[in-house]
């Protein structure tokens, strides 16, 4: 099977370590946003106005060392003055695939996504053609309005789009997690009226309080997703290097490839089909 995972973290002097990994799960491909951990952020720096402009040195020697496995998103904030022209610049680099904001760990942002602030950004974003990913935890519904304006823009909401689980390690000013809300996920399911979106299925077991390998009481809600969506508009992601709820890789592949609650069929798509037909990244010949 052509596995893809849609998100993981990693930093300096773990190509080979994660090209190790990726190899003995059967994993072809990640797509990787480069973080160091909440404590550090980085890498990137600090800006006049205060703004942190992330930056990507690992993913992109990765990219370059080898194409067929690794891509990345390039994160920005919409606080950077330079945010649009960053957008166009990570367009031309052909291991970037996608764009990633975070609105939902800061209630400025979250206002601003509210009145209209990611405007420009989603703009840019359909002009040159560059997926959105968005951690917009337990605030779907503010999307509804940028899904009309940008019909042809493929938005990616990351985590099952559901309130983060309780325990994780606190961001400084972001809201509180309340823990699992599994019946916010009706939200999240009316998503599926819009044909540009697509949900990225990671952090289920803390999202939905299913903590137990291999976590069987996932399978009704992917299933759920599944109905709504369509198995190729889902993706699975690991979250590899951020996840907070303790499962090791192998056991975050295989809860789900291993599970008969899924057809092939399905699989196929979440664990890497859907993922290489919104990045446009190309399976590599045998």
């Amino acid at each position: 099977m052509d596995i893809v995972d849609s998100q993981i973290h990693f930093g300096p002097g773990g190509i080979d370590d994660i090209l190790a990994e990726m190899d003995a799960l059967g994993i072809q491909g990640v797509l990787v946003d480069e973080f160091w951990g909440l404590e550090t952020w980085g890498p990137g720096y600090t800006l006049p106005n205060g703004t942190f402009r992330p930056t990507r040195p690992t993913v992109e020697l990765a990219g370059a060392l080898h194409p067929d496995r690794f891509s990345y998103v390039a994160r920005v904030e919409r606080t950077d003055p330079e945010v649009l022209a960053l957008i166009r610049i990570a367009d031309d680099d052909p291991h970037c695939r996608a764009i990633r904001v975070i609105p939902a760990v800061s209630p400025d942002e979250l206002e601003a996504m509210a009145n209209g602030g990611y405007i420009d950004i989603f703009q840019t974003c359909q002009e040159v053609g560059m997926p959105i990913f968005l951690f917009i935890a337990g605030h779907v519904e503010l999307l509804h309005p940028y899904l009309d304006q940008f019909p042809d823009l493929n938005f990616v909401v990351d985590h099952c789009g559901m309130p983060m689980e309780a325990g994780v390690v606190a961001i400084e000013g972001a809201p509180p997690h309340p823990g699992p809300q599994p019946a916010y996920f009706e939200e999240v399911l009316k998503l599926a009226s819009w044909p540009n979106v697509d949900l990225k299925w990671s952090h289920a077991q803390g999202m939905f309080g299913e903590l137990d390998y291999p976590s069987p009481g996932l399978i009704p809600y992917l299933r759920r997703a599944i109905e709504a969506f369509g198995a190729n508009r889902i993706t699975w992601a690991s979250d590899w290097g951020g996840n907070q709820t303790g499962e090791t890789w192998a056991q975050l592949v295989h809860y789900l490839l291993d599970s008969d609650g899924i057809t092939p069929e399905e699989k196929d798509w979440i664990f890497g089909a859907t993922l290489r037909r919104i990045l446009d990244w190309e399976k590599p010949a045998p």
